[in-house]
C-alpha cells in the first residue's frame, strides 16, 4: 500500500519536517513557476540514501559553507540538513522568486534559518572550493524541443534531461571543497547497463568518485515515453529510444577524493509501494502543462 507525500499535496510532512509546496497540477505561468512537489521516491528516498554522507562531510571536510543547496525549491534539503545535522552555514539559491518565498516560509515553519538568495547558479554563488556539500536539484523531464518553453521550469532540464545537471556540475567543480560531496537525484537516459551521467561526471568534476543506487531498476525508454506522450511526438520518441534504450532513476553521491571510481550499490530503503508507474503518472502530469498552453 502506498503512503507518504503525493504530487497533488499542498502541504507535506516527512522526516520530522513540514513543508508547503505546489501540487503538480497548479496552473502556472513563466513568471510564477511551480515549487516542486515532494515525492516519496524522490526527496524522501534521497535523504535516506545521502544523510550520513552529508553528516560526515560537514563534520570532517574543510570549507566555509556546510551546504550549498542549488535549486532549493521548497527548501527541503536545506531544512533537513539544518534541522537534523545542525549545520550552521547553509546557502540555498533558486532562480524562482516563488521558490525563495516558499523556502523562507518553510524555514520559519520548521524553526531553522539559513541564507536564501534568488539567483541563477553561477561561479559567484560561493567562493572557490568552499562547499563541503553541494545539493544539485537539477530538472530531468524528457520532452521534444518544440514544447520546451511550456514545460515547468523545475522540470525543464533540456531535451535529453541532462543539460542543466551538466551545466551545474561545471560550476560545482569550482565550488566543491577537497573531500567534499555533491548529492543528486536524477532520472537519466542510458545504455549498456549504465545511466548517461556516468559518461560525463568524471570529465566535469576533477578527481571525483561516484557512488550511486538505482531507486528502481531501469525501464525501457520506449515504454516510458510511449506512456507519457501516447501517440504524440513519434519522431522524438523513436530517436531518443534508439539512442538511449534504457532509462534510469538514481540517487548519487559524487566525492572529490582523487580516486575516480564508480560504484553501483543496492539500497534497502522502503519505497512505500512506489514503482515506475508513479514516475509515469508524474511525467504525464508535467507534460499536461505543455498541452494546456
Amino acid at each position: 500500500m502506498k503512503s507518504g507525500p503525493s504530487m497533488f499535496d499542498h502541504e507535506v510532512r516527512f522526516a520530522g519536517i513540514s513543508l508547503l509546496v505546489d501540487p503538480v497540477d497548479r496552473k502556472r505561468v513563466e513568471a510564477s513557476d511551480n515549487v516542486m512537489a515532494i515525492l516519496h521516491e524522490e526527496q524522501c528516498v534521497l535523504w535516506e540514501f545521502v544523510r550520513e554522507d552529508i553528516r560526515a562531510a560537514i563534520a570532517h571536510v574543510e570549507g566555509s559553507i556546510d551546504l550549498l543547496d542549488v535549486g532549493t525549491g521548497s527548501g527541503v534539503a536545506a531544512i533537513l540538513v539544518a534541522k537534523h545535522i545542525g549545520a550552521e552555514h547553509i546557502v540555498a539559491i533558486d532562480k524562482s522568486s516563488r521558490a525563495i518565498r516558499t523556502a523562507a516560509k518553510n524555514a520559519a515553519r520548521n524553526g531553522v534559518s539559513f541564507t536564501l538568495r534568488g539567483e541563477f547558479y553561477n561561479t559567484n554563488s560561493a567562493p572557490y572550493r568552499a562547499a563541503k556539500v553541494i545539493a544539485l536539484n537539477a530538472p530531468y523531464h524528457l520532452y521534444p524541443r518544440e514544447i520546451e518553453m511550456r514545460i515547468p521550469q523545475h522540470a525543464r532540464g533540456g531535451i535529453d534531461g541532462q543539460q542543466v545537471l551538466r551545466e551545474q556540475l561545471c560550476i560545482a567543480n569550482y565550488h566543491l571543497a577537497d573531500g567534499g560531496i555533491i548529492v543528486f537525484n536524477q532520472m537519466c537516459l542510458g545504455r549498456e547497463g549504465k545511466p548517461g551521467f556516468l559518461e560525463y561526471i568524471p570529465h566535469l568534476i576533477s578527481g571525483a568518485s561516484v557512488r550511486y543506487t538505482n531507486v528502481f531498476g531501469p525501464i525501457a525508454t520506449a515504454d516510458f515515453l510511449s506512456k507519457v506522450y501516447d501517440g504524440k511526438f513519434a519522431a522524438y520518441q523513436e530517436q531518443t529510444s534508439r539512442d538511449y534504450p534504457e532509462l534510469y532513476f538514481c540517487d548519487g553521491v559524487i566525492t572529490r577524493d582523487g580516486n575516480n571510481t564508480v560504484t553501483l550499490v543496492p539500497h534497502n530503503i522502503d519505497l512505500k509501494g512506489r514503482t515506475w508507474a508513479d514516475r509515469i503518472d508524474l511525467h504525464q502530469q508535467i507534460a499536461l502543462h505543455a498541452n494546456a498552453a
